[in-house]
């Protein structure tokens, strides 16, 4: 009787490619080298990702195997790569120009599309120091604008803005390409610096007419005029005729209404979900950004709101703020992430406070600000409480200045808080004070906080002398702080050791503070004990004071409290800490324990 032959896994394409998901360019080439059979399911899929780099000469094979590339990265200014990969493309646009007429050998054909299962690229051509060459990097972006015209199916978009200030044949190039022949793209990033009004808005609306865009990250900023004297940017009065002109253009706009009627949408929404607005030092005009998120953002998720020119009387006027609220209360209903990276002064802090206020109650998820000042600060805070407490999900407050415990006490109400992270700025201000901390959100899983102690009474800062007769007296007063600071110190310690579903831990001191923080994480004089009940501790990262003078009872206290503890990180110093024998001891115990290090 024969035997039965049974056929390998690998002989199902779609089995292999599902293994291939997991395998590295290099475990692929080692696939194709153990036998013929392996080699002929494996060797299409080692051009699925490439990645071209300046020191590696590409072979003839990848342009043989350029139809099966689904990501593709180029990156130092790879231009002999480049060459090789596109060289032969046809140009689009004869003479670079959109409005001419179209080769015959352009056409939108099957057999034009060289790259029909290209879905990423990734372009790098920011230029070494000292290395810029202007008609290189021309060139460079006139071979990705050859491959862009031949990938239907492209999904996402990394780019630099080089391809936005480069001569307007280029640009206008790019931009007929992006609204006509990459009809599937959803992610865009541009990233780069500064671009003319006129080119910056151009490009936004070209975005937001596109039918199936849903991320437009714009890492670029759209340049004014800088007077002559003070550092100031501005809008000439013909830049901003190009922002109260900008809506009509879109509404004009007949080609990309057909485009999206065709797959069902509305003629004037569009369906971006995530939203990084090129960035303005002059500052967006306040009725601009009133307009675009009533009438043209009714899918958005995500955004980054972006700097308003104004003053205080401005911001201070109803006329404004309540507008601002409406255009997004009625035309962004499902907004659920907002993230502001400029200084909250009383401007920005007005335009911040209402977008919170507009947006759906119960709606937001996650909240990111900076440079939080005392005043705006503390009402940002209170509208997210009020009104988003049982939504909100993550909350970071970056480069903290004025935030106190008692700003964000109602921040730990939230019962559905997953993510907190509040640390101290750059010029080593307050995070959050040890002082009053309760947390009631107990399902918790990162926890981030620059701490300090409470500020000192200023009786107990008055030094005297052993000739002063209330000497004695002032030591006894300093010894009942001290004695205060350890009790809300420990009750601290311990409101974060009752997060039992923590994952991630991080804790830093701020700079300033006089206090020492050396024995905070011992078990003999500090509160490390308090920390027991996180079961569920994956990743712990803590300040230089934290770490200084833990030893092996310490290290034998994590692995025996910290079961699922992964990775341990160090502020610096790493690679000195862990030669020390209690560290190299626990990593014995933990072989897939991690150290790290990080700012």
């Amino acid at each position: 009787m024969s035997a039965t032959l049974r056929p390998s896994i690998f002989e199902v394409p779609e089995l292999v490619g599902l293994v291939a998901q997991y395998l590295s360019s290099q475990d692929i080439v080692h696939c194709i080298v153990s036998s013929k059979s392996w080699a002929h399911h494996f060797k299409p899929l080692l051009w699925r990702d490439v990645v071209l780099k300046r020191s590696h000469r590409a072979p003839q094979a990848l342009i043989l195997n350029r139809h099966r590339i689904r990501s593709l990265s180029v990156t130092s200014n790879d231009f002999y790569n480049l060459h090789m990969l596109a060289a032969d493309l046809p140009n689009t646009f004869p003479g670079g120009s959109p409005q001419g007429p179209r080769d015959s050998t352009c056409s939108s054909t099957t057999e034009n599309n060289i790259f029909p299962h290209l879905r990423i690229i990734r372009v790098d051509c920011k230029p070494k120091e000292n290395a810029y060459d202007p008609k290189r990097v021309s060139l460079c972006m006139d071979y990705v604008l050859r491959i862009l015209n031949q990938s239907p199916g492209l999904l996402r978009l990394v780019l630099p803005e080089n391809i936005l200030n480069f001569p307007s044949d280029h640009t206008k190039s790019f931009l007929y390409t992006l609204a006509h022949k990459l009809p599937c793209i959803r992610w865009l990033d541009i990233r780069g610096e500064g671009v003319p009004p006129e080119i910056g808005l151009e490009f936004l609306r070209v975005c937001l007419n596109h039918p199936q865009l849903a991320s437009l990250h714009c890492y670029f900023s759209i340049t004014g005029q800088r007077p002559i004297y003070g550092p100031f940017e501005h809008f000439s009065d013909e830049q901003c005729q190009l922002f109260k002109s900008f809506f009509t253009t879109m509404e004009n706009d007949k080609i990309a209404k057909e485009a999206k009627e065709a797959t069902g949408k509305p003629a004037l929404g569009s369906p971006i979900k995530s939203l990084i607005l090129p960035k303005a030092n002059a500052g967006y005009p306040p009725d601009f950004i009133c307009t675009l998120l009533r009438a043209y953002l009714p899918n958005l998720e995500r955004f980054s709101a972006p700097k308003i020119d104004g003053d205080e009387d401005t911001f201070g006027d109803a006329s404004f703020k309540k507008p601002l609220k409406e255009a997004v209360a009625q035309g962004c209903p499902k907004l659920q992430h907002l993230r502001c990276s400029w200084c909250l002064d009383g401007c920005m802090g007005a335009v911040i406070n209402g977008i919170v206020k507009g947006c759906q109650e119960w709606g937001l998820k996650s909240f990111y600000c900076e440079d939080l000042n005392d005043q705006y600060g503390q009402r940002i805070l209170a509208t997210l409480t009020h009104k988003h407490s049982k939504t909100l999900e993550e909350v970071e407050l970056a480069n903290c200045e004025d935030v106190k415990s008692e700003d964000v006490a109602g921040l730990f109400s939230c019962k559905n808080l997953k993510s907190v992270k509040i640390w101290r700025g750059r010029k080593g201000c307050t995070g959050m004070e040890l002082q009053d901390v309760i947390f009631g959100c107990h399902d918790l899983k990162e926890l981030q906080l620059t701490i300090t102690q409470p500020d000192v009474d200023p009786e107990y800062c008055e030094f005297g002398s052993d000739e002063d007769d209330d000497y004695e007296d002032f030591c006894a007063r300093l010894e009942r702080f001290d004695e205060w600071v350890r009790r809300i110190s420990e009750r601290a310690y311990t409101q974060i050791g009752s997060l039992s579903k923590l994952e991630t831990l991080s804790l830093n001191r701020d700079e300033w503070d006089g206090r020492g923080y050396d024995y905070d994480l011992t078990l003999e004089k500090g509160w490390l004990r308090q920390l027991a009940g996180l079961k569920e501790l994956k990743h712990f990262h803590m300040a230089t004071d934290l770490w200084v003078n833990m030893g092996q009872a310490e290290v034998e206290f994590m692995d025996a409290q910290w079961p699922k503890l992964e990775k341990i990180e160090f502020s610096k110093n790493m690679k000195s800490q862990v030669k020390k024998r209690h560290w190299k001891w626990l990593q014995a115990r933990r072989p897939g324990l991690v150290y790290g290090q990080r700012a």
